[in-house]
């Protein structure tokens, strides 16, 4: 066999070609086996393998892997909730954490992460909190995957995506794509709204005179080259993607100094941010509010 070729549905990308093609067969003590095995989701390559040797029925032990973080996956979406961040902004909490902002005519929502069922979660929160009002932007922070894939429930909406200026065309082109095996909401709809998207080279604010969210590119990011970031600074609040994220409770100093934090705190200084809460779209699994003194300390610097 040299080859074996599906179509699977992925909620970002649509129908896409999952291949895998087993190359350089060798006989290992009586049994053939490939020692090039490579695949593909879509375009990139997903997987790759050398294989050096094989050993037929050796013993093995098989343990149950435990269920990662992060809400919303295959395994439901966790009831979704708010807590009142003050002066028209909202913090929606179960699964990857979000953004409401309610503007003067209009709402604004930071991060459209996860899937369908958790956007659709966030716009309705958004819809009790801010009613009879469109939301006229989502803030996109990153273009990985699981902060990308809710996106089009919002372009259903009539949202304007607003995304780093590194992924210029990037969404226009993929919510082109055919989405066949699991259509969904945008997909069904005829004719479909188009999707706008607006982009921010290093800062970007939002207002309507009272309501302020400043958008920030993070330089010298090492997650995502078009990282942003969004500061709201009536509330003194940072909201992040994947550069502080701090599960359970963590009161020393690291022994190793993830270059994440630092760069992080790198910028809140350049852009001189008056932040005393800093809150992770991967929301503590504790609950607990997370502030700038703490980023500091994992950082290995004095506040």
């Amino acid at each position: 066999m040299e080859r074996v070729e599906t179509t699977i549905a992925n909620n970002v990308l649509g129908d896409i070609v999952w291949d895998a093609t087993y190359t350089d067969w060798k006989d290992f003590n009586g049994v053939k086996f490939p020692t090039h095995i490579v695949q593909h989701q879509g375009e990139p390559k997903y997987f790759e393998l050398t294989v050096t040797d094989v050993k037929p029925n050796a013993p093995v032990s098989l343990t149950t892997a435990t269920a990662g973080r992060g809400g919303g996956g295959r395994g439901g979406t966790p009831p979704a909730g708010s807590e009142d961040l003050g002066a028209g902004f909202w913090l929606i909490t179960g699964g990857y954490g979000a953004i409401v902002a309610n503007f003067k005519d209009y709402v604004v929502v930071v991060e459209g992460p996860q899937n369908d069922g958790r956007a659709a979660q966030i716009i309705t929160e958004a819809k009790k909190l801010t009613p009879n009002k469109p939301i006229k932007y989502v803030v996109n922070t990153h273009s990985h995957f699981d902060h990308v894939g809710g996106l089009r429930e919002f372009v259903a909406e009539g949202s304007t995506i607003v995304t780093s200026q590194v992924n210029k065309g990037y969404y226009e082109k993929i919510f082109k794509y055919p989405r066949t095996l699991a259509p969904d909401k945008l997909s069904q709809m005829k004719p479909a709204p188009k999707t706008r998207v607006e982009y921010v080279a290093e800062k970007r604010v939002l207002t309507d005179g009272e309501h302020t969210i400043e958008l920030h590119h993070v330089q010298n990011s090492t997650h995502n080259e078009g990282m942003l970031i969004a500061y709201l600074p009536k509330q003194k609040v940072l909201f992040e993607a994947d550069e502080f994220n701090l599960d359970g409770i963590n009161t020393a100093v690291p022994p190793d100094i993830n270059p994440y934090h630092t760069n992080l705190l790198a910028n809140i200084e350049r852009l001189r941010l008056d932040v005393e809460r800093i809150i992770p779209i991967h929301l503590p699994q504790d609950g607990r509010k997370l502030t700038t003194a703490e980023l500091y300390k994992a950082a290995g610097k004095n506040n």
